[in-house]
């Protein structure tokens, strides 16, 4: 299981890698989870600069003596779009729950950056003490983002039922049973109690969501650009997952490569 729970750091950087490429290609910022208004100043300009990050901080997190610094700047980048314009449209209607979904998604996906320059740090010869911290932040805020989502699952389950694969019976029972799986993986992270069942469980969800869920969905409508962002934040919650339960497996063994 090893190899594979390795194989997160590098999904989660090619879901990076991916955001940029799409918004590249698309001229234009991905619609759910960067919304920016049309007559945002330098809107256009902002758009490059932010993809080119993203594709620069996909490859950089593949290489390890550069991966925690384009980890942070990921971190970063990801805290600057929940700040605005998510918290800014949040704190207009608190019960907006397609705000919440997408505002969990960005701070999970900040949390995976974060947890990632952790990992890279407990795997040098010399460990950055400061930076194996940000590990525990994005494993507390990684946390709350499954709470966030196991909430919803719970107030929006017929909704979420609509999205279940057609050949998959019982959609309702699924939509509040991933939303109990959320709840226990939020408990089992935050607590550090059975934290590598719990990351393994999801991760091997999400895996199956990719497989079976989005993929299928996104062969069918390949030129829809939310498909494809859709499938990636699916693959890099796999991927913080899968880096999650390597961690826990391994424990922290400075001079291993990460």
């Amino acid at each position: 299981m090893q190899p594979l729970f390795r194989s997160g750091r590098y999904l989660f950087a090619m879901a990076i890698l991916a955001f940029g490429i799409i918004q590249f290609v698309n001229g234009n910022f991905l619609i759910a989870l960067f919304p920016l208004p049309e007559n945002f100043s330098g809107r256009i300009f902002l758009m490059a600069l932010i993809s080119t990050l993203f594709v620069g901080a996909g490859i950089g997190m593949m290489i390890n003596k550069i991966a925690i610094r384009f980890a942070l700047l990921t971190a970063i980048l990801f805290l600057i779009f929940m700040i605005y314009p998510h918290l800014f449209k949040l704190f207009t209607d608190l019960h907006n729950g397609g705000e919440w979904t997408v505002g969990g998604e960005i701070a999970a996906l900040m949390s995976g950056a974060l947890i990632l320059a952790g990992k890279i740090s407990d795997r040098t010869s010399d460990p950055d003490r400061s930076v194996q911290h940000w590990y525990t932040y994005g494993r507390i805020i990684f946390a709350i983002s499954l709470l966030i989502f196991g909430i919803l699952h719970f107030v929006y389950a017929d909704y979420i039922a609509t999205l279940i694969t057609a050949w998959i019976p019982f959609k309702l029972f699924w939509s509040y049973f991933v939303g109990l799986a959320f709840v226990a993986a939020f408990l089992g992270i935050l607590t550090n109690v059975k934290i590598y069942l719990a990351s393994v469980l999801l991760g091997f969800m999400f895996l199956f969501w990719v497989i079976f869920l989005h993929l299928p969905r996104l062969i069918a409508k390949p030129n829809v650009e939310p498909e494809w962002t859709s499938f990636f934040i699916a693959v890099a919650f796999c991927g913080i997952f899968f880096m999650i339960a390597e961690r826990q497996q391994r424990g922290l063994k400075p001079g291993t490569p990460g």
